[in-house]
């Protein structure tokens, strides 16, 4: 069994729980409320502005002409096209220069940005990209799962439409069999690969919850009562 087919089952509970969640299942149906997709699409500029930068830092250690390529090449289009779907999906939500100007990053995607620098300033290529590959690799799953749905507004029909391709399914192909071979190439590594895998699929979940609960940095968070002598 390759890496990327293993360490796929062994974190079937994080992309079940990714497929299942309501913010997910909102945008099938066509139930999820605007106000929470505005707040996710924001977040997820954030995430593509840095997820770049991390490919770009990948590019930098990676070891042969065609991996340096891809990196730099994936960067480029997330740069010019998918943060251009961004641009215009952020007029079509109203999105105000103010909101952008005040956008404060909320914790779930500070935190999942945190641990792909984490990974690719401390580790290697290999590294760097198991942590970066749930991301697209989920993205490509939830589009197959839901190209058939009809949520009857059209927003969320072009972000399935994004994901559902066939280019995209294509592009995880190879991305997975970059992985597999990263993982053949050092076999005693392999313990770390998934751990950096396993917490960015935690982190795909925490980017669902993070837009459905309105995610802030003092949510959760409360004071203890003085104990009493």
């Amino acid at each position: 069994m390759e890496f990327c087919e293993k360490v796929r089952q062994e974190t079937l509970f994080y992309w079940e729980a990714s497929f299942n969640h309501p913010f997910v299942q909102g945008i099938a149906d066509g139930s999820l409320p605007f106000e929470k997709f505005k707040f996710y699409m924001l977040q997820d500029a954030y995430y593509l502005k840095h997820y770049t930068k991390v490919l770009a830092l990948a590019a930098a250690k990676a070891t042969n002409d065609e991996d340096i390529q891809y990196f730099l090449n994936t960067a480029r289009f997330i740069h010019e096209a998918e943060l251009e779907l961004h641009r215009t999906t952020f007029q079509e939500l109203g999105v105000t220069a103010e909101e952008m100007e005040n956008f404060e990053v909320a914790p779930a995607a500070y935190n999942y940005v945190s641990h792909m620098y984490n990974a690719v300033h401390n580790g290697d290529v290999a590294e760097a990209f198991a942590a970066m590959l749930p991301c697209p690799w989920l993205y490509q799953e939830i589009g197959q799962k839901l190209k058939y749905a009809r949520p009857n507004v059209q927003l969320y029909e072009q972000w399935i439409a994004l994901y559902a391709s066939d280019e995209m399914l294509q592009s995880i192909e190879k991305q997975k069999s970059m992985l597999n071979r990263f993982a053949r190439e050092q076999p005693k590594k392999q313990k770390v690969l998934k751990a950096h895998f396993e917490k960015s699929c935690y982190y795909e979940w925490m980017f669902w919850e993070m837009p459905w609960t309105m995610q802030t940095w003092t949510q959760g968070v409360y004071m203890n009562e003085p104990t009493k002598n």
